[in-house]
């Protein structure tokens, strides 16, 4: 990885965060790709999260992943948040504005879904709700 200056930066926040495949795995299409970025781990403490979350534009962050155990916290924590954000009641993903701006959707709903019309051909979706079990957020 070659890094000018103007690199693009992006990462994933939690507690702990060691475990995260992300930074390897988004750092396999920026360098895939040639994209002048870094997509680090950023290990944050719960008491130190909205303090983190907003210091990310000052360090040129373009944005980051939000993982356990604050992914409620980043509700509350962004300028603005989505619909679908809203209504699972958890950001997974901050996007950092030019003006520094936070700004929260979740696509957890989204990679739920892609999965199980995989993993379950036929299943319809339209036949009722699901019920997700997990950590929450």
């Amino acid at each position: 990885m070659t890094m000018t200056g103007r690199a693009k930066l992006a990462g994933v926040m939690g507690w702990p965060v060691s475990h995260s495949l992300s930074p390897v795995l988004h750092g396999h299409w920026l360098d895939s790709l040639g994209i002048d970025g870094a997509y680090v781990p950023l290990p944050v403490a719960p008491e130190n999260f909205a303090e983190a979350l907003r210091a990310l534009a000052k360090m040129g962050f373009r944005g980051v992943n939000i993982t356990v155990p604050h992914k409620e916290a980043a509700l509350a924590a962004v300028d603005d948040a989505d619909a679908l954000a809203r209504r699972i009641g958890a950001v997974n993903t901050v996007i950092v504005g030019d003006d520094g701006k936070l700004t929260g959707t979740n696509t957890d709903g989204f990679g739920f879904l892609e999965n199980l019309k995989e993993g379950a051909p036929g299943w319809n979706p339209a036949a009722g709700p699901a019920v997700v079990l997990g950590a929450g957020g």
